[in-house]
């Protein structure tokens, strides 16, 4: 029998909860499909359907919580009245919030699924691609108000973000302190820097002194590399000549 979109969505919330739950009570390892499938109330065989493996639940939870993340974001009336850094704060406090009463599940999977090997790479693909779409409309809307300049590396600083982003999960795993509190002034201070180098246009600064040393430092000498290698290719042909 078909069922509805809305019954999928529905039985891949179950066995992505059905595996939180077994990953916390045991391990991932020890945590069975049969298991997963029987804990959410879903036939042995259907849960196929919806993830191949074990492993591949995992990651459909982190990029479901990316999902779950732009819904409490749309939900913030004021969102768009935010600076820049508030929203980058936002987004960042928000996902922990979301994490949070998963913290044993990320314990025990987060560094699993994020240090992977190269070859589980189209795996983080999806997840880290629905991260850089939001990061990429924060910098987009900033720039369009002339908050923050052009960014000539845009790409380059979401790359770091997306790493921030991993280095901050995992220093709030370790995070033994009164409601995060640690994590909370790291947050406070590292975005601090980061967007007063953004509105700075650091990035930007960076680029027009390379463009200026390359055209004065290497372009200038181009007749001087140009005379050493035609009398490299003169030594050459007389070599090979026998003289």
């Amino acid at each position: 029998m078909k069922i509805s979109k809305q019954q999928k969505l529905e039985n891949r919330r179950k066995i992505i909860e059905s595996a939180v739950d077994l990953v916390i009570e045991k391990d991932l390892k020890s945590a069975t499909m049969r298991e997963i499938s029987r804990h959410a109330g879903i036939a042995d065989a259907t849960i196929y359907n919806y993830f191949p493996t074990k492993e591949a639940i995992v990651y459909g939870y982190y990029e479901d919580r990316f999902d779950h993340l732009i819904d409490q974001i749309k939900a913030i009336d004021e969102f768009h009245t935010f600076s820049f850094q508030e929203q980058l704060q936002t987004v960042f406090e928000t996902k922990l919030e979301l994490f949070t009463a998963d913290r044993e599940f990320l314990q025990k999977t987060f560094k699993m699924t994020f240090f992977t090997l190269s070859q589980h790479y189209a795996r983080i693909k999806p997840i880290k691609a629905k991260f850089v779409a939001i990061m990429d409309d924060l910098f987009e809307s900033a720039i369009e108000v002339e908050e923050i300049p052009e960014q000539v590396f845009r790409e380059l600083i979401i790359q770091f973000f997306w790493e921030y982003y991993i280095g901050v999960v995992i220093y709030w795993l370790n995070d033994r302190s009164d409601r995060f509190e640690e994590t909370t002034v790291l947050i406070d201070k590292t975005m601090d820097l980061a967007c007063s180098s953004i509105k700075a246009g650091i990035g930007n600064k960076i680029f027009d002194i390379g463009i200026f040393l390359f055209k004065n430092h290497i372009l200038g000498r181009m007749e001087l590399i140009k005379d050493h290698v035609d009398t490299i290719h003169g030594i050459k042909k007389k070599f090979m000549e026998g003289r």
